[in-house]
């Protein structure tokens, strides 16, 4: 995993810390929030794996 990846990851977690000082709004959006992370963090760990797989590792 590139360091630049390890900052975006890190940033999502920011975020949704963030996210759950908000005042609650719709009983649904922390789940929905949760699951938008994930996916985001999912998308860039993905990357690391695609490379090694690709035999691009860096």
């Amino acid at each position: 995993m590139t360091q630049a990846e390890k900052t975006i990851v890190s940033a999502l977690g920011v975020i949704w810390n963030a996210f759950l000082e908000l005042p609650v709004e719709h009983a649904d959006d922390v789940d929905e929030f949760r699951r938008l992370i994930h996916a985001a963090q999912e998308k860039v760990l993905a990357r690391s794996g695609r490379r090694e797989f690709n035999g691009k590792s860096r």
